[in-house]
């Protein structure tokens, strides 16, 4: 067995797999980096929006609350008619 094993036929071929499967974990790791690196920009634009809508909803919610004094401010037209 160790005559098998010590042969320089099946060490090279060890030696190249070996190259072989390295390649490939390195092909991953810049695959994953690639991805990593869009996922990214992705949360950063999201993060950018999800700002302007948070600001824009504080705008509203002052708009809604000024017609909303607004309209209490106002005279009741059912009571005169029911004075009436």
């Amino acid at each position: 067995m160790e005559a098998l094993l010590a042969s320089k036929m099946i060490q090279l071929g060890f030696a190249g797999f070996c190259v072989v499967l390295f390649g490939f974990v390195v092909w991953l790791v810049n695959q994953i980096l690639k991805i990593l690196t869009e996922t990214n920009r992705i949360i950063a634009r999201n993060t950018a929006v999800i700002e302007k809508v948070d600001i824009k909803s504080g705008q509203e919610l002052k708009l809604m609350r000024a017609l909303h004094n607004r309209l209490l401010e106002r005279p009741c037209l059912l009571e005169k008619k029911e004075a009436v």
